[in-house]
C-alpha cells in the first residue's frame, strides 16, 4: 500500500493488541482485573502448590524424582504468584490514577468547563471515534440503557469540544437496533448541558442501512431545518458495528471484481484513492482519534481501513466511559505528530 505511517500512537501504544475474544453470543469479552478473579487466582495457586497433580509423579517414583518435581513445581507456582502480584500492583496504581483524574477533571455537565479544558490544547481532532461495549445487565450502567446513556454522554462532550463528527462503534450493532431510544437520549443529554431552548442540532447516520435520522424524533418541529443543506446539524453521529469492517471490504472487493469482469471499470481505475472514496461512502470518514473506553487495546473488528492514520488511545484497567479518559485522549492527540510518507 503506497500510504505509510510513522508515528507514536500513544504512551500505551507499545502494548500488544488483544485478539477478538468472543462469548457464545458473538460479543467480544474483555478480560478485567477484579476482586472476584483475583481471589480465584490466589485460591488456584494455593491449591496447585499444596496438591500438585502430575502424571510424572507415581507411587513408583524415586525420592529424587519426587523432590525434583516438588522443587520445580514450587518455583513455577512462585513465579506465577510474583506475576500475579505485579499485575495486582499495576492494576491498583492504574485505578488510583483514574480516581485522581476523576477528582481533577469534573465538567459537572457544563459546556463552558469542557470548552475551557479544550481551549488549552494546541490542536483538536476534526473527527472522533469511540469504541463502546454492551455490558451485562447486572453491572453498573450495563445493558442497552447503559450503552445508550454512555453514547449520549460522549455526544455532549464532543459538541462542547467543538467537534462536529463522531462515530460510535459497538461490535454487536445494538445501537442500530435502538435508534428511537438513542435519539431521545441524545436530545435529553444535550438539553441537560445546554438547556431546552438551546439544544444543538444533530443527525444519526447508519451507513450499512443507508439511513439518516435528524433530531429527537421524526415529529420534531425542526425536521425541515435539519434537512436544509444551509443548516447542517452541529453534530453528525455515525453508528458502526462489525458488519462495517472486514465484511464491507470483502463485499467491495467482490463488486469491483464483477465490474472489472463486465468491463464496466478498468483495473487501472482501481486505485487507493478510488477504494478510499468508496469506503467513505459505505462506512464514513476516517477518524483522527479513536478512543477505547475499555481496559485493553482490543479493536473488536473495527473497520481496518479507517484506522490507517488515526491516533488510538485507551487507559489500562479502565472499564468506564468517563470524561477524564476522553479529555486525556484529546490531550495526547494535541501533542502527537503524524508523519505520512510515500
Amino acid at each position: 500500500m503506497p500510504i505509510e505511517q510513522d508515528y507514536s500512537k500513544t504512551e500505551h501504544g507499545t502494548q500488544p493488541v488483544e485478539s477478538d475474544h468472543q462469548d457464545l453470543n458473538g460479543t467480544p469479552t474483555l478480560p478485567s482485573f477484579t476482586a472476584k478473579n483475583s481471589s480465584q487466582t490466589v485460591n488456584t495457586l494455593w491449591r496447585t502448590l499444596i496438591t500438585p497433580n502430575s502424571p510424572n509423579v507415581t507411587p513408583n517414583s524415586s525420592y529424587y524424582e519426587l523432590i525434583s518435581f516438588y522443587v520445580y513445581h514450587g518455583l513455577l507456582v512462585l513465579l506465577y504468584f510474583n506475576i500475579f502480584i505485579f499485575g495486582l500492583i499495576t492494576f491498583s496504581i492504574n485505578r488510583t490514577k483514574l480516581w485522581f483524574f476523576e477528582l481533577a477533571y469534573n465538567p459537572s455537565k457544563s459546556p463552558s468547563v469542557i470548552s475551557a479544558d479544550i481551549g488549552k490544547l494546541n490542536k483538536i481532532p476534526k473527527r472522533v471515534s469511540v469504541i463502546l461495549n454492551l455490558k451485562p445487565e447486572e453491572t453498573e450502567n450495563g445493558g442497552i440503557s447503559g450503552l445508550i446513556s454512555d453514547s449520549s454522554e460522549v455526544c455532549a462532550w464532543v459538541v462542547a469540544s467543538g467537534i462536529k463528527y463522531l462515530s460510535i462503534y459497538e461490535y454487536g450493532g445494538e445501537l442500530k437496533n435502538n435508534i428511537p431510544e438513542l435519539r431521545r437520549s441524545v436530545y435529553k443529554k444535550l438539553a441537560v448541558y445546554y438547556g431546552t431552548d438551546n439544544v444543538p442540532t444533530f443527525s444519526i447516520k447508519v451507513p450499512h442501512a443507508n439511513a439518516i435520522y435528524y433530531g429527537a424524533s421524526d415529529q420534531d418541529i425542526d425536521q425541515q431545518r435539519y434537512k436544509n443543506t444551509a443548516h447542517k446539524p452541529i453534530l453528525q453521529i455515525v453508528l458502526l458495528s462489525n458488519v462495517d469492517g472486514r465484511a464491507t471490504i470483502v463485499d467491495l472487493t467482490k463488486v469491483m471484481a464483477d465490474l472489472t469482469t463486465t468491463n464496466e471499470i478498468s483495473p487501472k481505475d482501481i486505485t487507493v484513492k478510488f477504494i478510499d472514496d468508496e469506503l467513505k461512502q459505505l462506512v464514513g470518514e476516517e477518524p483522527d482519534l479513536l478512543i477505547l473506553f475499555q481496559p485493553y487495546l482490543n479493536l473488536q473488528s473495527y473497520p481496518p481501513w479507517h484506522i490507517r492514520l488515526c491516533e488510538i488511545y485507551w487507559e489500562p484497567d479502565n472499564d468506564a466511559v468517563t470524561y477524564p479518559v476522553y479529555l486525556r485522549a484529546l490531550q495526547k492527540f494535541s501533542t502527537c505528530k503524524v508523519n505520512v510518507g510515500k
